[in-house]
């Protein structure tokens, strides 16, 4: 008998690309429910309105058991202004804590989408015996919900995971206002794309690919592994990112370079805990922003 897997935040960009992956690689293997505020024709779905739902509403659906939960539903700054909205981030703690209470039942497992903002400002390369300093509201709303989780599941005798999410690209990212698809349109509208600073701050891109291959994998993990990042092991100056998507374009331009006074922080990973846990990344960031930029 398929594992009832219930999944939130499958509107955005990484639930979005998800649903592909599962659809293509694991379609047969679980019965997928979502938690959404919008309709999905192929799968179970519990509508909710501002995140407002019950048990009973799972019960509607016919749903009686959850046995899995994927945890992706969140705020997530889509610019560094809303990286410090405090209703924003404070609504990713309360929502947590409402699925929790509202649940049908107790699952099994519980997987739950963090982020790397939970570092703030490294020196050095990252793991996950890194300490914790956020830098922004957004960091503390996703690092409480962690040690939330973390009670949580020890009172309750659930397997608990908690993935660390990094700088991720690929299709449907348009909404963001970060370097690739700012770049890409830039390049597309036939403009000269822009860089603060002098772009010499590094970045540790992971294809959302190999982030759905990644999340699918956790599921098999039998006991809490502790945080897990996923991120790619090579990075690349922001400048050396831009030059890549240019040559990708083939377009005439040069890059504009923005005085600023703040240098942007690195972000470098050691990524061995996730390759011996879950695997490796299997997409090079050429052939992946190469597939971006002609979505």
């Amino acid at each position: 008998m398929k594992k009832v897997l219930l999944i939130t935040g499958t509107t955005g960009f990484i639930g979005q690309n998800l649903l592909k992956f599962i659809e293509v690689n694991y379609k047969n293997d679980y019965e997928i429910v979502l938690l959404s505020s919008a309709l999905n024709e192929n799968y179970k779905t519990v509508l909710h309105k501002n995140y407002t739902f019950n048990k009973q509403d799972f019960e509607k659906n016919g749903i009686l058991k959850i046995d899995l939960v994927l945890h992706i539903g969140a705020f997530i700054p889509k610019s560094g202004i809303e990286a410090n909205d405090i209703n924003k981030s404070n609504a990713n703690i309360f929502n947590t804590k409402y699925l929790l209470d509202n649940l049908p039942n107790f699952p099994e497992k519980f997987i739950f989408l963090s982020t790397i903002d939970v570092y703030g400002k490294m020196e050095t390369i990252i793991n996950e015996s890194s300490v914790t300093n956020p830098l922004t509201m957004y960091g503390w709303s996703k690092l409480y919900c962690e040690k939330l989780l973390e009670n949580w599941s020890k009172e309750n005798n659930i397997i608990l995971q908690i993935l660390r999410i990094g700088h991720i690209y690929g299709k449907g990212e348009k909404a963001y206002k970060k370097v690739i698809p700012v770049t890409i349109q830039k390049l597309k509208s036939g403009e000269n794309p822009q860089i603060f600073g002098i772009g010499d701050e590094k970045r540790s891109f992971l294809h959302v690919d190999d982030v759905s291959n990644l999340i699918m994998k956790s599921i098999l993990l039998q006991k809490y592994e502790g945080v897990i990042n996923l991120c790619s092991s090579n990075s690349y100056a922001v400048k050396n990112i831009v030059e890549m998507l240019i040559e990708i374009s083939t377009k005439k331009v040069q890059i504009d370079y923005i005085k600023t006074e703040n240098r942007g922080v690195d972000f470098e990973f050691d990524t061995s805990k996730m390759n011996k846990l879950l695997g490796f990344e299997k997409i090079n960031i050429k052939d992946g922003l190469s597939d971006e930029y002609f979505e």
